[in-house]
């Protein structure tokens, strides 16, 4: 049976059982990620699949198969043919180059792959949209009524568009930000007038430290602080899914994906 699995926002696949039940053995795939038994089958977390909801008996190590078996009357039957192997975890789990942001897309080395991929939060929105509305309802309002009554005229009322202005620095923030990690670096940047950048190497990377309050658990966003060798340490706030973030850190930190040395400028892979 062929699967498919949502990942990074994207739909992936057509996977084998047998590829899908490895990646959740390797821990590159959790029991609470979607997946559907067919294009256009249902979406739904693979613990839910009988097949998958259990963890697989492990053999003792003391438990040696023989490489044959012996049949009646002397006969050697052999073991069946082994299934092919699964697809690389390279090519099945990394990211679209089109999936990336400009700046993601232009600091990628020719052998460097993407796996992971996030954003701000939207939770940066909501702190502007109430100071909008106080601004719109407690002065661009009042503003226009006084000039009407003072002036006889409605020229008072072309302010209240203006507190939607406020609006314009959180917008740019969020659809110019852009996290990435590769199977060699940290690829981080937030914000266009204040600019904040990082490009890490995935092996220089100590700790990533996770804050979240109660409504960053509840909406699942928190400060991100990325701990380097040397002291270095970065800060990034309103993060969107930072405990997802972490793990896949600490995967490829483990080698969960082939970790490789950037190609020297100009060479091609």
């Amino acid at each position: 049976m062929e699967f498919y699995l949502y990942l990074n926002g994207l739909r992936r696949g057509p996977f084998r059982e047998e590829q899908v039940r490895l990646y959740l053995e390797d821990k590159l795939l959790q029991a609470s990620d979607l997946a559907s038994d067919g294009r256009d089958g249902e979406w739904k977390p693979l613990a839910t699949f009988e097949r998958f909801g259990k963890e697989p008996v492990a053999i003792p190590a003391a438990i040696s198969l023989p490489s044959v078996t012996e049949a009646p009357l002397g006969r050697v039957t052999p073991l069946p043919a082994p299934a092919p192997l699964p697809l690389p975890v390279s090519d099945a789990l990394s990211l679209a180059l089109e999936s990336l942001g400009p700046y993601a897309r232009a600091t990628l080395a020719p052998n460097e792959t993407p796996y992971h991929r996030t954003s701000l939060h939207w939770i940066v929105f909501v702190r502007f949209a109430l100071l909008a509305l106080a601004a719109f309802f407690f002065l661009a309002i009042p503003f226009a009524i006084a000039v009407q009554a003072l002036t006889a005229s409605q020229l008072g009322w072309f302010v209240l568009p203006l507190p939607a202005f406020m609006m314009v620095a959180p917008t740019l923030a969020y659809v110019s930000s852009e996290l990435v990690l590769t199977d060699i670096r940290v690829l981080i940047k937030t914000g266009v007038i204040q600019r904040q950048t990082l490009e890490m190497f995935i092996s220089k990377v100590e700790s990533i430290g996770i804050d979240q309050g109660f409504w960053g658990r509840l909406f699942d966003y928190g400060t991100v602080t990325i701990r380097g060798t040397g002291g270095f340490s970065e800060r990034f706030d309103a993060i969107a899914r930072p405990l997802e973030f972490r793990n896949w850190v600490q995967r490829l930190q483990g080698g969960a994906a082939p970790l490789r040395a950037p190609a020297p400028a100009g060479s091609v892979s």
